[in-house]
């Protein structure tokens, strides 16, 4: 963090006779003391008075009062220093007594000896504050940063008390040394320890500027010592007090006191012998992908509590973003520009060792890494004489993030002290290479594009000749309820499907894989509970011409049959939420049926469960179109039997008929190519855009990014994530499985029909003379029944159509497409607007 320099010239602490009662004379135990009969030192001769002055100094340099200058403590020091040991966190204002410190000196002393003590008394003050500060912070609690920056001011101190040492030596055997001599060896030491001094203060009052910014971090904290994480038993030091802050500090400081060359040297050498520690744990972190992060200093926090076997069971899919992540506050200042770099190395690393796989020596990275990109231009020129360069993944054509594109400060002094020209090239070959390794374990070795395209031909239907016999043998299961369906029978149908030879999923490596679930909600319920988008009514009216129109159609066509039909939940993102509170009307096993996929680490990280769910999501929504299409063809063929072909006396039976065909047709068409839409519409060219991408991915970043962008792209378009289009298609549908579950009501009603018309032998019709009235009134109740079936169907589709155009405009310009195919010779549009508004 920037702070405000020092100035070279510091202030001397004040000087006073000790008659203020806030002060006291401190006792050391060896501490020559004036007895009451000793002489004032203004009744010796001058030349007297300076060799006590002079022997005095000697101690009082050192913190130990002499005969006639003596220190002089605030009271409330001592006391203050001992509740500091007891509660780290506490807050007063014993950080600035140090500047407080005053001197007794005798009254009697000459003045002109009197002015060259109080301008050497300063270093007293410097060298008992530095060595204070040194003492408390070089305890095992503030970390190892501040232990190495106290174990650099003790090379000062030391230096210090050999200063003090050759002063002594000059006193006892020099008779030419003086007063003014003393004064003359100690102005250098005065600046030095004048520069250490300040650099104290500012660390001491880091706990005064910072301390309500990070009262949120400290929550973090108290809950990892809550469940068990640090002794409690423990003093804590807040953060921003230790770690990279204090690098921070000390850079900053060296920066702007570059200008003077003490200053300068001095502030090197304690950031060079500070950043020693967080150089070793950083290490490690881009070598080993591990943190060895005791005190937490590091700029990387791990949350051990978040682990990858959460993978196959959250649905937030947060392992790879919060298991590693960046420590607010923590990064030293010349990091930051590399901080993403540090970062993903060593989370690749991480990965890769968790793995099983080895990794090499820091020493032998940049051979490996030399010896790969041989091996990449000689595939590359091979592939391209072969003229097949771009039908397989190559993981080295991608131009990887180096350290030469991050652009880095220059900020040579501080550089310099940290070795910063040594650590980029190391990190730019470490990032290389554990970006390379952790791709190629994914993309080759776990054959990550392999396992998704086993995904695309299970969930996503490509091949579906598995999927038709699954049904054939599971459907007297599947009408069930699901609740009473047995999952191990229709996971050994499954596996006697998946293994038949004849099969195109018998040559699939991975089909063992794949698992039979069954979901506990509709499709379109559980999309409703999880969505999060208003639709139209979210949008502005003047976003598009006919938004009012829309908006009065949607609240006037089939309004009330929609939330009758699903009344909305309450809107939650949470997975959780939507499972605990369970379906109580019962489904089918056709609508409850889908598939799970088994996935093990690093896999889990690209599939999780959170791709999975939308994988289902994709399935279930398929798979309700094949069978509704597959029920309409079924009663397309059942009327294509002779009594519907037979042309009736009745004319009213034969327009029954037309309505009964050309509602059937509508249905159908409007399902299969809402299916073709899907699947060679969004699906494949959804499909072909993500393997190109993965080929071009550079990092397991881009790998993420890309298969999330894929499957929610491919949710969008096939209208799974828009509630008012969701809703529409629900209805639509839901008119579709009505007249699927009354056909056989329709074909006994032409039974009796045919019945009615056919006679016996004295002329009376089979069915008996009364059963004409029954039949006119069934007829005519069946038409009413088809007529609003119709009707709704039109009103819905002509809706959709409205609706698709909107959000084309406004969304999803692919709804386009939609619209084209289920409304190809304009009928539905040129429906009359009156005819849309009955239902």
């Amino acid at each position: 963090m920037p702070t405000s320099s020092p100035s070279p010239s510091l202030p001397h602490p004040r000087l006073s006779i000790a008659t203020d009662p806030f002060f006291s004379t401190s006792t050391n135990p060896g501490t020559p003391t004036a007895s009451a009969s000793l002489r004032l030192v203004g009744t010796y001769p001058e030349h007297i008075q300076e060799y006590a002055v002079i022997e005095d100094l000697l101690f009082v340099l050192m913190g130990i009062d002499g005969t006639f200058v003596k220190l002089l403590y605030p009271n409330t020091f001592h006391e203050e220093e001992e509740d500091s040991i007891k509660d780290s966190f506490s807050r007063s204002q014993r950080d600035n007594l140090w500047d407080e410190i005053r001197y007794s000196i005798d009254p009697t002393l000459d003045p002109s000896l009197r002015h060259l003590v109080e301008k050497i008394l300063p270093l007293a003050t410097y060298y008992v504050s530095v060595n204070a500060f040194a003492n408390q912070y070089a305890r095992f609690e503030y970390g190892t940063i501040n232990h190495a920056l106290c174990s650099g001011l003790q090379v000062f101190l030391k230096e210090y008390l050999t200063f003090i040492a050759q002063l002594e030596h000059q006193f006892q055997t020099s008779p030419k040394f003086t007063l003014q001599r003393f004064w003359f060896y100690a102005q250098e030491t005065i600046e030095d320890m004048g520069v250490l001094h300040g650099l104290a203060m500012k660390i001491r009052n880091l706990s005064k500027e910072d301390d309500d910014v990070h009262m949120e971090e400290d929550l973090e904290v108290v809950l990892e010592n809550i469940v068990g994480e640090s002794k409690t038993d423990e003093i804590q030091i807040p953060e921003w007090r230790k770690g990279g802050a204090i690098l921070n500090i000390l850079a900053d400081r060296l920066v702007g006191m570059s200008g003077h060359p003490k200053c300068k040297k001095i502030y090197s050498f304690l950031l060079s012998c500070a950043s020693v520690p967080y150089s070793q744990i950083l290490n490690m972190w881009i070598y080993r992908g591990e943190i060895n992060d005791n005190y937490n200093e590091f700029m990387i926090v791990e949350k051990k509590n978040v682990k990858k076997e959460t993978l196959k069971e959250d649905f937030n899919d947060s392992y790879w973003e919060t298991r590693y992540s960046i420590r607010e506050g923590q990064v030293p200042g010349y990091l930051e520009p590399l901080m993403t770099q540090i970062l993903l190395a060593g989370k690749y690393l991480n990965v890769v060792r968790e793995c099983g796989v080895n990794i090499v020596k820091p020493e032998d990275m940049e051979a490996v890494m030399a010896e790969r990109e041989a091996t990449d231009r000689q595939d590359v020129l091979m592939e391209e004489d072969h003229s097949i360069r771009n039908s397989r993944v190559h993981t080295r054509n991608i131009q990887r993030i180096s350290m030469e594109q991050v652009h880095v400060p220059t900020r040579n002094d501080v550089w310099a002290a940290v070795n910063g020209g040594n650590f980029v090239k190391n990190l730019d070959i470490a990032y290389k290479y554990a970006n390379h390794t952790l791709l190629n374990l994914l993309l080759r070795e776990q054959q990550l594009i392999a396992r998704l395209r086993s995904l695309k031909h299970y969930f996503f239907l490509d091949q579906s000749d598995f999927l038709t016999s699954f049904l054939d043998l599971a459907k007297d299961e599947l009408y069930k309820p699901a609740k009473e369906i047995s999952l191990t029978r229709l996971q050994s149908l499954l596996d006697l499907v998946l293994r038949n030879s004849s099969s195109v999923a018998a040559y699939d490596p991975f089909k063992e894989d794949v698992k039979i679930s069954m979901s506990s909600h509709r499709l379109v319920k559980q999309l409703l509970r999880v969505i999060n988008v208003a639709g139209i009514e979210s949008l502005p009216a003047d976003t598009y011409t006919g938004a009012r129109n829309i908006r009065s159609r949607l609240s006037m066509i089939g309004a009330d049959t929609l939330d009758t039909a699903y009344p909305l939940p309450e809107r939650s993102n949470s997975l959780s939420a939507m499972i605990g509170s369970n379906a109580r009307e019962k489904i089918t096993g056709y609508e409850a049926l889908t598939l799970d996929y088994t996935v093990t680490f690093p896999l889990s990280l690209v599939i999780s469960r959170k791709s999975l769910t939308k994988y289902q999501l994709l399935f279930r929504h398929l798979l309700f179109l094949k069978h509704v299409e597959e029920s309409l063809c079924g009663k397309w063929m059942d009327q294509k039997e002779a009594r519907w072909k037979r042309r009736s006396k009745i004319p009213e039976i034969e327009e029954w008929k037309y309505r009964i065909f050309s509602l059937r047709t509508r249905m159908l068409a409007f399902v299969q190519q809402f299916a073709y839409y899907i699947t060679n519409e969004v699906l494949e060219p959804n499909w072909a855009r993500l393997e190109n991408n993965l080929t071009k991915a550079s990092t397991i970043d881009q790998v993420l990014q890309y298969h999330s962008d894929f499957l929610d792209e491919c949710l969008k378009e096939c209208m799974l994530t828009n509630f008012k289009l969701l809703k529409i298609y629900n209805k639509i549908t839901g008119y579709c499985t009505y007249f699927i579950k009354n056909a056989d009501q329709l074909n006994d009603l032409l039974i009796l029909a045919e019945s009615q018309e056919q006679v016996d032998v004295f002329g009376i019709p089979k069915g008996g003379i009364g059963a004409k009235s029954a039949l006119a009134s069934s007829l005519e109740k069946s038409n009413i029944a088809i007529m609003k079936t119709e009707r709704a169907f039109l009103s819905h589709m002509g809706l959709l159509i409205e609706a698709l155009n909107y959000y084309s405009a406004t969304e999803t310009v692919q709804f386009l497409s939609l619209v084209v195919r289920i409304d190809y010779n304009l009928f539905y549009k040129e429906q009359p607007i009156q005819d849309r508004r009955s239902d």
